[in-house]
């Protein structure tokens, strides 16, 4: 295989031509060689602004022998039919988030993927920031005490009502949209899976989608996670996390701009006074950061098996948590998650 990864880009989104295209241009180990959409108009824009080749047919860009690997940003009700598609065409694929809209769906791509021996990602871009390591190191070093509880807001303002996020057969679904962040970041920072779920989502009865929801995740050790997010709301994009000797607040926690350089508040009481530590962390383009790992992974595609697993693990532990709360809402119950199989 070449030393760079040849991409190609499954549609137009706004998240291709705002972040991701020009991150795979600029990392060493990947080349973008080609962009499908079904609108010639915005295929042709895209390329051009870009100066990559374009094509009218995502089934011709799968079976373009020249490519290694797809991004796939499609409304998220599209995402299996492709990334099964892609991955039967013997392309690696990295995903937009969330993978897939249930978790027996999660299952089958994952599955589909280890016969094929491919490198599947999801594009849990916020892993990579080095602000969550940074908290992750504070945890370690015991500046907050024993952590017990995370929270977290996702929110956005409603965005035109055309919008595919609000299309319930595209997929639309506050939890798969905004949820997957708080949850993912809930698993990251708590080092451990949810043993229980306790959560409501909120229905747009026109729509036939949730547009918000809440949730309780119970972890081993005492320790939980609470988490909202919502698809027509103020903004928020935070997390805390709370422990025995202090509190760690994140103000911009799960999309960070790469130019923006982000601070942790790390709170203790002295006495009866709360003090206060600002904590600047610097730039980082988290998108750069995970391609290049994806572009690396399969580079060593075959020489990393163990790697390949801990991935998928990853996937679909996401995604039964996501399962988890649509259960735990629908039947207005706890969820464990030792249910879901």
């Amino acid at each position: 295989m070449n030393k760079k990864i040849r991409i190609g880009i499954l549609g137009c989104a706004n998240i291709a031509k705002k972040s991701a295209i020009e991150a795979f241009q600029a990392i060493d180990n990947a080349q973008v060689i080609n962009i499908a959409s079904r609108d010639r108009k915005k295929a042709k824009e895209y390329a051009s602004l870009f100066s990559i080749p374009f094509t009218e047919s995502y089934d011709s860009l799968i079976k373009n022998p020249q490519v290694d690997a797809v991004y796939i940003p499609l409304p998220l009700g599209l995402h299996k039919e492709w990334i099964i598609k892609a991955i039967k065409a013997g392309k690696h694929v990295m995903s937009e988030k969330s993978l897939t809209t249930d978790f027996q769906s999660a299952k089958e791509i994952v599955e589909t993927a280890k016969a094929a021996k491919i490198v599947l990602y999801e594009d849990f871009m916020c892993d990579f920031h080095p602000q969550h390591q940074k908290i992750l190191s504070l945890i370690t070093q015991g500046e907050i005490g024993k952590p017990f509880l995370f929270r977290s807001y996702f929110c956005i303002p409603m965005m035109d009502e055309d919008n595919f996020r609000y299309n319930k057969n595209l997929g639309g679904s506050a939890l798969y949209e905004v949820g997957w962040y708080p949850i993912f970041m809930a698993r990251k920072i708590l080092q451990s899976e949810p043993i229980s779920v306790v959560a409501h989502l909120f229905y747009d009865k026109e729509r036939g989608i949730d547009m918000a929801g809440v949730a309780q995740l119970t972890f081993k050790n005492e320790r939980a996670a609470q988490i909202a997010f919502s698809l027509d709301s103020l903004y928020q994009n935070n997390y805390s996390v709370l422990g025995t000797k202090g509190l760690i607040n994140v103000k911009r926690a799960h999309t960070i701009p790469a130019d923006m350089k982000p601070q942790i508040e790390l709170v203790k009481n002295e006495g009866l006074n709360e003090a206060v530590q600002q904590i600047d962390i610097p730039a980082a383009n988290h998108f750069k950061l995970i391609f290049k790992d994806f572009c690396d992974t399969i580079l060593h595609n075959e020489n990393n098996p163990r790697k390949k697993h801990q991935i998928y693990t990853k996937l679909l532990a996401q995604a039964k948590v996501q399962e988890a709360i649509k259960i735990s809402s629908k039947k207005n119950r706890k969820v464990w998650l030792k249910e879901i199989h």
